[in-house]
């Protein structure tokens, strides 16, 4: 008579990597950021198992695809946030700055890369001041003219 099988008493989990990730990050600060190893580890204290290293790479990278969470580097590590809790702002903006004022200055795409020799490049104008700057004899000169309108 063959031997009867017991039934598998494990039970299915309920949440993945991905649902962890997003509850960590949730549970901080806001704009609090975590890098890779340190979010790891987080998630295996609160959920009291370990998740393999690219289930945890796998689950940012279709995470950050879908727009669910942020992703910034800082060097060659990759820090990562929830989107719904950072504040967006351009970058060099101040803050008492009014977004309805166009800014004078060029884009940085527009910029030469090199300056030749006695060539002047006007980087800003700002209420009544002149921003060049000069190449002269290999040095670049910042100078601000006050202008008389």
């Amino acid at each position: 008579m063959p031997t009867q099988r017991s039934k598998s008493t494990s039970r299915p989990r309920t949440r993945g990597a991905q649902q962890w990730i997003v509850q960590t990050l949730r549970a901080l600060p806001a704009g609090a950021r975590l890098s890779t190893a340190r979010l790891a580890t987080k998630i295996a204290t609160s959920s009291g198992r370990r998740f393999h290293e690219n289930s945890i790479y796998n689950a940012l990278r279709a995470l950050v695809r879908n727009d669910v969470i942020g992703m910034t580097r800082a060097g060659r590590e990759k820090l990562y946030y929830v989107k719904d809790t950072v504040t967006r702002r351009r970058p060099g903006a101040s803050a008492d700055a009014s977004p309805a004022a166009p800014s004078i200055a060029p884009a940085a795409t527009a910029l030469p890369h090199r300056l030749g020799l006695g060539d002047i490049l006007v980087l800003r104008l700002d209420h009544g001041i002149l921003l060049t700057a000069t190449n002269l004899h290999g040095k670049l000169v910042f100078e601000h003219h006050k202008i008389d309108a």
